[in-house]
């Protein structure tokens, strides 16, 4: 069974039902920064002096290629800088970080890699639309995903039957007042699972493909965002294994966007915990997978954490004694 974060997608105005088109959303670092030192009147030389105030030492080249957008902070220290950045320039906390995508890559893939995911390798496009019109749904713009926590509890029958979900999300415009969650299911299963709200957001309409095993989720904010504004949303999934279906043997997310920040954990029920557990990356990018074995603690569960990801598919995998070879 397989998570897909949809809402990291992005839809052109003219072409709401036009998948095609998805991209993402909003000005770049680099505009966003350009406009932001326009409207401030300060020179590059004094925002510099202002930064050292503020105990980030900070080059004119280096200024001065960001805007440019030659380069983008990648380091721990430079990205502090952009945060000092916005007070100095008076911004809302995220105006200027929430548009750093994940470290670029050196060499001829850096384009192929930075662009968002083919709709062939994120999902049925057709089908997705099909669901949102059935269910009367638009298709969100300009939601940035800063960050994602999963948690997958898992119970003495080895499935997964509650998904407990924690995202941060930045507005890149006015007016952004929902979230959309979008659920693979598990071939066969009769009874649909439960999403319930508990911060921040309520549950507005639903749609369901059973011919696609999809299922999707409006989540509805408490109010409308502005542009630069920050929101925290968490909510459950419980889900209804059949009796006797297959163990569930690991669980992903699907990102068709960057996002800086996932973390997904694993709590495992009594007397049902795997031999091995590992963290999978799958970028779209890159055909070759690549995994790194994570520790099951004492308490029967484990996490993995990862920063920086580019679209693609990331998660935990496991493998129950009898797999084990």
């Amino acid at each position: 069974m397989t998570l897909h974060d949809y809402s990291n997608a992005a839809h052109s105005p003219d072409q709401q039902n036009n998948f095609d088109s998805l991209g993402l959303a909003g000005p770049s670092f680099a505009e966003t920064l350009r406009g932001a030192i326009d409207a401030s009147g300060l020179t590059l030389e004094r925002i510099r002096a202002r930064l050292t105030e503020r105990g980030s030492r900070v080059s004119l080249a280096t200024l001065s290629n960001w805007q440019s957008g030659s380069r983008q902070p990648e380091q721990r220290r430079s990205i502090e800088a952009v945060r000092q950045l916005e007070n100095v320039l008076e911004l809302p906390m995220g105006r200027l970080s929430g548009r750093l995508g994940p470290p670029r890559p050196r060499g001829r893939q850096v384009a192929a890699e930075e662009s968002a995911a083919p709709d062939e390798q994120w999902l049925d496009s057709s089908g997705l639309s099909a669901l949102m019109t059935d269910a009367d749904i638009a298709p969100q713009n300009g939601l940035r995903r800063i960050s994602l926590h999963l948690r997958c509890h898992l119970d003495s029958d080895r499935a997964v039957h509650r998904i407990s979900y924690r995202h941060v999300l930045l507005a890149e415009q006015d007016g952004i007042s929902q979230d959309l969650n979008l659920l693979e299911l598990s071939p066969g299963s009769r009874r649909r699972p439960t999403l319930i709200p508990t911060y921040n957001c309520r549950l507005g309409r639903q749609s369901v493909s059973e011919e696609k095993h999809l299922m999707i989720n409006e989540l509805l904010f408490d109010s409308a965002l502005r542009r630069g504004e920050t929101v925290v949303l968490e909510y459950e999934i419980e889900l209804y294994p059949e009796p006797g279906q297959p163990s569930d043997n690991g669980w992903t997310a699907s990102f068709r966007l960057p996002i800086q920040e996932f973390l997904i954990e694993a709590r495992f029920g009594p007397g049902a915990v795997p031999v091995r557990c590992r963290e999978v990356r799958r970028p779209f990018s890159d055909p070759t997978p690549t995994e790194r074995p994570v520790r099951i603690g004492e308490s029967a569960n484990t996490h993995a954490v990862m920063l920086g990801l580019r679209a693609g598919r990331y998660g935990l995998e496991w493998d129950w004694p009898e797999q084990h070879g």
